[in-house]
């Protein structure tokens, strides 16, 4: 997998300095010029970077960047730490902006339906979303509930260590997509569904009982 990608960005070298190429017109007899192909000057750099050790480095520094990826992602910006108790409704609702057939062309939803999401979901789980480095924040949402009714969903901190450490799953918001679609900016933050919407209810760790 790290060899494919290093030969990606070889091509992308090669192409990109052939393309700087350009026609300076006929000086004098023209003969034939046998150009080393493509394939060639890849496995031609190839051989070079093995001989100094430079393939084996780039090999390490992708594979070092990826395990640090996975081990602790980026982490979500925008958040603050909830400092009183707050909550509000979430409409996950969406209007559809074209007609929806069929394999048959039967037109089954029109454009401008409105259709929730919870009218045809049995999801029923809690979401706490809190950040991972906060040792409050960790225990309040591990005293939420079990992997049965809640998901633990990091924005900030370390999930696989945190996994080894407590024996239970947990999530992370990879690019802030949970939080922009509940509207989280303070957190830890409980979701549960309600009747028609998702509810949102922001928790002070202060408030946590001993």
């Amino acid at each position: 997998m790290v060899r494919s990608i290093i030969v990606s960005i070889l091509l992308m070298s090669v192409l990109t300095g052939a393309s700087l190429s350009k026609d300076l017109g006929r000086h004098g007899p023209m003969w034939e010029i046998a150009e080393p192909s493509i394939l060639d000057l890849i496995k031609a750099r190839l051989g070079e970077m093995e001989a100094s050790g430079e393939l084996d480095a780039m090999k390490k520094d992708m594979q070092d960047k990826t395990r640090a990826y996975v081990n602790r992602p980026r982490p979500v910006q925008g958040l603050s730490l909830a400092t009183e108790p707050r909550a509000f409704e979430v409409d996950l609702s969406i209007t559809l902006s074209r007609d929806l057939a069929d394999h048959q062309g039967r037109v089954f939803a029109r454009a401008g339906t409105v259709i929730n999401p919870l009218e045809y979901s049995v999801f029923n789980k809690r979401i706490v979303m809190f950040d991972g480095d906060d040792p409050e924040q960790v225990e309040f949402a591990l005293s939420e509930g079990n992997e049965l009714d809640t998901l633990l969903v990091l924005t900030n901190g370390a999930p696989l260590e945190l996994m080894r450490k407590h024996g239970r799953r947990f999530y992370f918001d990879q690019d802030a997509q949970m939080v922009t679609r509940f509207e989280i900016k303070r957190i830890p933050s409980v979701i549960r569904r309600g009747a028609r919407h998702m509810i949102v209810e922001e928790v002070p760790v202060w408030e946590i009982e001993e």
